[in-house]
């Protein structure tokens, strides 16, 4: 498939949705986990795999809990939440688990009610509905990611990322929303449906 460049006005709209869905989503964990949290800026960019790989590898090389989630619909693709060491002994002492049983499912936990909150309210956003496959989790060395499953399955990705942030816990996280090809497309056609109702 040729290489898709998103305009800047498409870029600015779903800037925008997404500032809407990530404040519900944050509000969402913050009332979770009983803490404040802040969730950055999003970054929205379409990568080729190999490029988001590269990212991946920058983010550190000690191994990070690795969870992930598909979503399904007109919008469709997967979430990724990357979590390392530090950050989930920190969520285990706050959340006061006493076994990596209980910190594996307190981190599924948080990406299923991150995914859902944050992916819903931007396909509502979109005047669409999407569904939810469970979340799987891994904990790999970064530099081995190419590997993982989830991502031989793209060719390049419109990739939505931003930080998640508990600063008093401790609590740092990153969240990818990767989309395949014909959803890209998709969401171009309805970035500009959204342009033509504002002119």
């Amino acid at each position: 498939m040729n290489s898709i460049i998103l305009t800047e006005d498409e870029k600015d709209v779903l800037q925008e949705l997404m500032n809407v869905a990530y404040g519900n989503a944050t509000a969402v964990i913050a009332e979770m986990l009983d803490a404040f949290a802040s969730l950055s800026i999003p970054n929205i960019k379409v990568m080729q795999v190999s490029e988001l790989m590269e990212r991946f590898n920058q983010l550190k090389d000690s191994s990070y809990f690795f969870s992930t989630q598909a979503f399904m619909g007109e919008f469709n693709g997967e979430s990724a939440f990357f979590i390392d060491e530090e950050s989930a002994n920190n969520l285990a002492k706050h959340l006061e688990l006493e076994s990596i049983e209980d910190l594996d499912d307190a981190i599924l936990e948080l990406t299923n009610v991150l995914t859902s909150s944050l992916t819903t309210r931007l396909a509502q956003e979109m005047d669409t509905e999407v569904s939810f496959a469970l979340p799987s989790i891994s904990k790999v060395p970064l530099n081995e990611i190419a590997n993982v499953d989830t991502f031989l399955q793209y060719s390049q990705v419109i990739v939505i990322d931003t930080d998640l942030n508990f600063e008093d816990q401790m609590i740092h996280g990153k969240i990818f929303i990767l989309t395949k090809d014909e959803s890209i497309q998709w969401l171009r056609e309805r970035i500009h449906t959204i342009l033509e109702a504002l002119i």
